[in-house]
């Protein structure tokens, strides 16, 4: 007989006679609907008998090829759901070898899973993930599509089974699981961590020096931009110009340094705008902002910027805005993540705009949360290079952060800012993003981030450091908790200090007065990382930043060569040119004093046709004899 049977479910209790009664048929009949000679002996709540004539009903494919789905709920397991569904657990197993998530009736998850043949379902949403087939809303591709492949993260950043954005072996590794479905293995899309390297090397490595025009308000370690070696350097980024609100430069503040910055030979003048105290002080964050914002502003500031690298006859323009699209920084609002947009068409405006020879660079962070707002495989088409930032990767902002600290579990672990397990990773990370290597330009520090350890003699990576205020002690001149530079850091040495370098993070290392931590980059390790950069076929190195090198002296500009007079020049000129000739001919011994004759002296050009007016002039007379 054809077609389904009626059915009733089994309760707590229930036998073979309570279920003959419930169905309102004989026992024999129930026997009859209900062949199977262990039924009585292995009833179980959830499951399903027949009542009259048929099969127990089961899942069927959907006619778009889908299976029929179920979405598990809590305390659900295989051997309830296949008893409630009329098939077996071995039928589940066999079903959803290619579902998202599963695990195996063994480690059952909260999923959608098969209850039929079909291709799987599209994953149950999960209200916290941002990428991948789980993303609430997402739409099923059908049976053709590929679930790994749905709401990818910014960047092309690695995907995690848990629909988590990142970038480090955490997210980027792809994992052996039970079964091998979909959505088990750890990484999901954009996997690894590799660098991809350009194949070709940069045209020339560049080697940039940023300059603090502001290190004139330190009370000491002090530089004027004339004292820099230019033999070192390709570049010499002059940090930072003002822009005012109405998108102008203002040069005001640094003047006296801006002429003698135009002044130099031998590298490129660049002039650099923003930084972090432009970006983010509330007087100044929404300039910006503001300038990018529309035609007309990007149209406006581009034409002041032109105007002014003209007229000061430099190199180039770099553009540092630390963030577009930032979400947190404190006493700012909140950016538009429209604004790395509205950034790449600022640029395009901008390279337009620029005379021919005329470069233009963006320093770029070196972390997922900022870096995703750039559209920074479009940006580095509208640029000559970037400089990206691989300093500051730690600092006293980590303090109670677990996330920020690799292998530190509570947060605040003692770490170098400069660490090149995290370099490697930001490398790999904008690579991965559509940048070609030979157009990176990678940061290197002058300075060292600084902590106060919470024990003293404690040593490796789990040692941590007192917050979440800054227990550093300040340099004597760049007077910050936390930031020393590296001409301070010498002189520390010099008093006494333990000095290591770490290999892990190929970092140095400096421990005094018993609690005081930095880790920093001394000229060896520039030195090496610069040789690795190479290796890799980056853009170059840029050095944050030349005036937190080493204490030098005041500077003393070079009194100018005197410049001898036009007329006396030719004066001297005609005397030798006329006694030579005289003491090559006959009159040798005899010379012609041509000094005080007519003609020769002040104003000797234009009088030269009264010399061959003047039968007696002495010219005359030397060159008539010859």
């Amino acid at each position: 007989m054809g077609g389904n049977c009626s059915t009733i479910t089994v309760v707590s209790g229930d036998g073979c006679a309570s279920l003959a009664a419930r169905c309102g048929i004989t026992a024999a009949q129930f026997t009859q609907f209900n062949p199977s000679p262990t039924l009585c002996s292995t009833l179980a709540v959830g499951q399903k008998v027949c009542c009259s004539a048929g099969g127990l009903p089961v899942p069927v494919e959907n006619s778009d090829g889908t299976c029929a789905s179920y979405t598990v709920a809590m305390g659900d397991t295989c051997n309830a759901i296949a008893l409630s569904n009329s098939i077996t657990e071995a039928d589940l197993e066999t079903w959803n070898n290619a579902t998202w998530g599963w695990q195996g009736c063994a480690d059952l998850q909260i999923i959608n899973i098969c209850l039929s043949t079909g291709s799987p379902p599209i994953p149950a949403p999960v209200s916290n993930t941002i990428c991948g087939p789980t993303v609430p809303g997402t739409a099923n591709p059908g049976p053709s599509g590929n679930l790994a492949l749905l709401n990818p993260c910014p960047l092309n950043a690695c995907c995690d089974a848990f629909g988590q954005c990142g970038t480090t072996s955490d997210f980027c590794t792809i994992t052996q699981s039970p079964t091998g479905a979909p959505g088990t293995t750890g990484c999901i899309s954009n996997c690894g961590t590799d660098i991809i390297s350009a194949p070709q090397p940069p045209f020339q490595f560049m080697s940039i020096a940023y300059f603090e025009a502001f290190n004139v308000n330190r009370t000491c370690l002090n530089m004027d931009v004339r004292q820099i070696d230019t033999t070192k350097y390709t570049h010499i980024h002059f940090a930072f110009l003002d822009i005012t609100t109405s998108f102008e430069v203002d040069t005001s503040q640094y003047m006296d340094a801006l002429t003698n910055f135009a002044s130099m030979t031998g590298v490129k003048r660049i002039a650099s705008f923003g930084g972090w105290t432009m970006s983010t002080d509330p007087a100044t964050y929404n300039i910006f902002r503001s300038a990018v914002s529309t035609d007309a502003n990007r149209q406006a500031f581009a034409s002041n910027l032109v105007t002014f690298v003209n007229k000061f006859g430099l190199d180039g323009i770099d553009i540092d805005w630390e963030y577009p699209g930032e979400q947190d920084i404190p006493g700012i609002p909140a950016d538009s993540m429209d604004d790395g947009e509205n950034l790449l068409t600022f640029l395009n405006v901008l390279t337009l705009a620029l005379p021919v020879g005329k470069t233009l660079s963006v320093a770029v962070p070196a972390g997922y949360w900022y870096l995703r707002a750039f559209p920074i495989a479009k940006i580095v088409n509208s640029v000559n290079y970037m400089v990206y930032m691989t300093y500051d990767l730690h600092g006293q902002w980590d303090y109670g952060s677990a996330f920020d600290d690799l292998g530190c579990p509570e947060g605040g672990c003692l770490r170098s800012h400069v660490n090149l397990t995290d370099t490697l990773n930001a490398l790999s990370m904008i690579t991965k993003a559509g940048v070609n290597s030979n157009q990176l330009v990678i940061g290197v520090s002058s300075y060292g981030r600084a902590f106060q350890m919470s024990a003293a003699g404690c040593s490796g990576p789990q040692c941590t450091f007192t917050g979440p205020a800054s227990g550093a002690t300040p340099g004597r001149c760049t007077n910050t908790a936390g930031y020393i530079a590296n001409a301070e850091i010498d002189e520390i040495i010099a008093r006494g200090a333990t000095v290591t370098h770490d290999t892990n993070s190929d970092s140095d290392i400096v421990v005094y007065d018993s609690t005081q931590w930095i880790g920093y980059m001394n000229n060896k390790t520039k030195a090496s990382r610069t040789t690795m950069y190479k290796g890799l076929n980056m853009g170059g190195t840029s050095d944050w930043a030349v005036d937190l090198q080493a204490f030098l002296p005041a500077f003393t500009p070079t009194p100018p060569k005197p410049t001898r007079n036009p007329c006396t020049q030719a004066q001297g000129w005609v005397d030798g040119w006329v006694n030579t000739l005289l003491n090559n001919g006959k009159f040798e011994g005899n010379p012609v004093i041509v000094e005080g004759n007519p003609g020769i002296g002040c104003g000797c050009w234009n009088d030269v046709p009264q010399m061959w007016q003047n039968p007696v002039h002495p010219l005359f007379l030397a060159l008539r004899t010859l």
